[in-house]
């Protein structure tokens, strides 16, 4: 039987993230026109000033930052569950307690962290220009999270790694 205690806060932020990737991808079906008329006219507001009256370069901003919508829905969904896995087998291993709310919260937060980074730049991209400025104005969203859910899953390769091959048979 698996002890939930240390690890139900970070399986909460996980199944949130899982929530977002999810309203995000229903949100594509309803709409998907919506979403894609916010990006454009945040461009055409933007396009005499930051894009000099370039419709294309304003376009090609756009189509980029509707990639970064579906990254950001397939990103919270995947590292979602795979931070609920990480939660799931520290728990059932039984590590220590720290561990085993470092490991869940660091996975649950960098899951909905890495999302709302990649929604976020698509949405601000066509106001600004550009996507790599977008995402260099908010990249300490991504590399905490990144970074939070890379600790979190190296973390866990150690432990896992350690409890196989380092510690002492009884």
């Amino acid at each position: 039987m698996i002890e939930f205690s240390h690890i139900k806060y970070g399986v909460l932020v996980a199944m949130m993230a899982i929530l977002f990737g999810g309203a995000m991808g229903l949100s594509f079906g309803c709409c998907e026109d919506s979403i894609k008329g916010t990006l454009k006219g945040s461009a055409e507001q933007a396009l005499s000033k930051v894009y000099a009256g370039d419709q294309a370069k304003a376009d090609k901003v756009v189509k980029k930052s509707w990639v970064y919508m579906k990254r950001a829905h397939l990103h919270s969904q995947t590292m979602g569950v795979i931070s609920i896995a990480f939660s799931l087998l520290v728990a059932w291993l039984s590590f220590p307690a720290r561990a085993q709310m470092g490991i869940s919260l660091l996975s649950g937060f960098g899951s909905l962290g890495y999302g709302v980074f990649w929604m976020l730049a698509g949405f601000l991209a066509p106001g600004m220009g550009s996507t790599g400025a977008a995402k260099e104005s908010i990249a300490l969203i991504a590399q905490a999270s990144g970074g939070a859910f890379f600790v979190a899953g190296v973390s866990l390769f150690g432990l896992i790694a350690y409890r196989m091959f380092a510690k002492p048979v009884s």
